[in-house]
């Protein structure tokens, strides 16, 4: 029974054995694949895609690659010293080759197919510690890593800096060294270059802060944006220029300041709505104009609101019914975003607003609101006075016209429109002098010479009135007179005189040497 049992622990430990040797690589090798494989220096065995055999430096390069297959891993490892293997492999063609490294000669790599097998070893003057330890090429990796990693420290415009607990500097990059080169900095520690220079900032002893660093001589200070990491006892800090930032937006709130007291300084109201149908700017003078009040508007109301509360307070012309009130709103925001929205508000106290739609950026739409009364009052009272003086124009038995230097008719009565067959209507047409005195010609005797009239109606400068008597068609006489007025402009005044008794009537009438004249 013993003997049983300690037959059994012995296969037991046979196997565990086997399988530790396994893990390890250790595998049985053929005999004459093993009579190839040197007794050092890094050499890889494969079987296909399967690691067969390996020697202790070559197990070593791979062992930190323990998820990768045996096969990836090498050529991971490999690959980028010695240019061209992963494709001599890839390519799978059993060709025997050597490769050299890329930057030693030295040192190079033998790929061999003994017997079909894929056999890469590692040859030349490897590198070696101080135990006489080959160097992993991982290793080399990494020292170019870290030379690439200073080299980017050295050369980075990025102030990076790190500190104690007790907030002194034990480390900076270049960047940092030359910024703080001639500057007066009294003590070099976290509390001249972290803590902000406002006293206080969000983030406490992590998190970005925007800092401002004292400058050189007279020069204005420089902010960084100031990124700060706590890493167990000590702290990272990297600063970044935010100068251009901070300049930017100080121009920004200049301009916006001066469009302010612009805007104030408007008579014209001005109601900003942003994309999101949202007011966002306004000016005093549309408080004034819509007396809607600060409180309101300050709460960034929308444009439906707007309007509704404008409607309410009877500001906004009212509609027949409610139910189109919306619909208008729609068509009023859609009109300003496209600018073509610009309509006469008359309220019911008699006051006048011309509102006008603009399109901005971004979606963004703005009201302005003119407040026109004074104009509309002024327009009104020139209408009226222009209607009045036409009616007494009108009112006057004597016919009256009035012409420009030009020689264009702008004005006549109802006498002047009924002497000479014309319209009633004084406002249809202008027409010249010239065709007006072919009109008078062919209606009086042609005794009367009207180009004496004609050139003074184009005189310009002092002139002295101009009169003449002509005879009408009816044998009555009229009596024109020409009155210069203001501007230029000319009043020909034409007064009738009692008709002729009806004998010179008929004579005038009946004469053949008039008629024959007058073809």
């Amino acid at each position: 029974m013993m003997s049983l049992i300690l037959l059994t622990i012995a296969i037991v430990a046979i196997v565990v054995g086997l399988g530790w040797q396994w893990r390890t690589a250790a595998r049985a090798l053929p005999v004459d694949a093993a009579q190839v494989i040197p007794p050092a220096g890094p050499v890889f065995l494969f079987h296909g895609d399967r690691l067969i055999d390996t020697t202790h430096d070559a197990q070593q390069m791979i062992a930190p690659f323990s998820l990768m297959d045996d096969r990836d891993a090498m050529i991971h490892v490999l690959a980028p010293e010695f240019p061209g293997l992963a494709a001599h492999l890839d390519a799978n063609d059993q060709k025997s080759c050597r490769i050299a490294h890329r930057h030693h000669a030295s040192i190079w790599v033998d790929i061999t197919w003994p017997h079909g097998q894929l056999r890469v070893a590692v040859c030349g003057s490897l590198p070696k510690d101080a135990d006489g330890a080959l160097v992993p090429f991982a290793t080399s990796q990494q020292a170019d890593e870290l030379a690439l990693l200073r080299d980017v420290l050295r050369h980075t415009p990025q102030l990076i800096w790190r500190t104690d607990s007790d907030g002194k500097v034990i480390w900076a990059n270049q960047a940092h060294t030359d910024f703080w080169a001639g500057r007066d900095q009294t003590q070099h520690d976290a509390s001249a270059l972290a803590a902000p220079s406002d006293g206080g900032a969000s983030g406490g002893a992590s998190g970005l802060r925007r800092v401002a660093f004292p400058a050189a001589g007279n020069d204005p200070d420089q902010w960084c944006d100031v990124l700060s990491v706590q890493q167990g006892q000590s702290t990272l800090h990297f600063a970044t220029d935010a100068s251009a930032a901070v300049r930017a937006d100080q121009d920004r709130k200049t301009f916006v300041q001066t469009m302010g007291k612009t805007f104030a300084e408007l008579s014209i109201g001005l109601a900003i709505f942003d994309r999101h149908r949202r007011l966002v700017t306004f000016n005093p003078a549309l408080l004034d104009m819509t007396r809607l009040g600060f409180e309101f508007l300050s709460t960034r109301p929308t444009i439906d609101t707007v309007l509704d509360r404008l409607r309410e307070t009877r500001i906004l012309p009212e509609p027949k019914d409610y139910a189109s009130w919306r619909d208008q709103f729609t068509a009023v925001e859609a009109a300003a975003r496209n600018g073509t929205y610009r309509e006469m508000w008359n309220l019911p106290d008699g006051q006048a607003f011309r509102v006008t739609g603009r399109p901005h950026p971004d979606g963004a739409f703005a009201f302005l609101f003119e407040d026109i009364t004074a104009d509309l009052s002024l327009t009104r009272r020139f209408r009226s006075d222009i209607e009045t003086g036409q009616a007494v124009l009108d009112a006057l038995s004597d016919g009256i016209a009035v012409f420009t230097v030009a020689g264009t008719l702008v004005m006549y009565n109802r006498a002047y429109a009924t002497l000479w067959g014309m319209e009633a209507d004084p406002g249809l047409e202008h027409r010249a002098a010239a065709s007006e005195i072919v009109t008078w010609h062919a209606c009086c005797a042609p005794a009367t010479d009207w180009t004496d009239l004609q050139h003074f109606i184009h005189q310009t400068g002092p002139r002295d009135p101009w009169s003449d008597d002509a005879l009408l068609a009816d044998g009555r006489m009229l009596r024109c007179q020409a009155i210069p007025i203001a501007g230029g402009m000319t009043m020909v005044r034409f007064t009738l005189a009692p008709r002729n008794l009806p004998v010179l009537r008929k004579l005038a009438q009946t004469d053949p040497a008039i008629r024959a004249l007058k073809r």
